[in-house]
């Protein structure tokens, strides 16, 4: 296998990465009872190659005595067929890899989910900190615009008390030059 250095930026997964670890906790837990079978599997193994380390009679003429002998092979030399179990420890062996395999994409994916985990914090980070800069920018503009109007405000309320006060004195104006102007009513001679 090939180990590989970097990481590539996967896309979005949809599954929740609490779904994720549960899925590795399991996968692990799986594999420690793989292992611990396959180890009972190869002492089994053992005890059979050395169950097979039997004992050889020798017969000879009846006058001889039976003598016993143990063979001093060592297992691999008495062992010429497999047992039985060899496949199924073969498949066993087989299936641990690939759940070791399986764990090792996981923890890579778990990796890459907590490096783009971080690179999304940090872009969330820039955002609200740019977000809360404009936020304070349109504040001041706000309080500035209020001013504004505040200011606008007063001026106009001058300038209309102003144009009332003329209006007023217009008004006066023209009453007074009405009343030079209007030649004396009949009313006022014969008194």
């Amino acid at each position: 296998m090939t180990s590989q250095t970097s990481i590539k930026k996967l896309p979005p997964i949809k599954e929740d990465v609490n779904t994720l670890k549960q899925r590795v906790q399991d996968l692990e837990r799986e594999v420690a009872q793989y292992k611990s079978r396959l180890e009972e599997l190869r002492k089994a193994k053992n005890n059979l190659i050395i169950k097979k380390t039997t004992e050889y009679v020798k017969t000879g003429s009846p006058a001889q005595t039976n003598t016993r002998e143990k063979s001093t092979a060592s297992p691999q030399e008495t062992e010429q067929a497999p047992p039985a179990n060899s496949q199924y420890a073969e498949e066993l062996e087989k299936m641990v890899q690939t759940l070791q395999d399986e764990l090792g994409e996981a923890r890579n994916l778990i990796a890459a989910l907590k490096i783009e985990n971080e690179e999304l914090k940090v872009e969330l980070d820039q955002k609200k900190k740019f977000f809360d800069e404009e936020l304070a920018r349109s504040m001041n503009k706000n309080e500035e615009y209020k001013r504004e109007i505040k200011q606008w405000e007063i001026m106009y309320k001058e300038w209309m008390q102003m144009m009332e006060d003329r209006v007023t004195n217009i008004n006066r104006t023209h009453q007074i030059l009405q009343q030079c102007i209007r030649p004396p009513t009949e009313d006022s001679t014969s008194n």
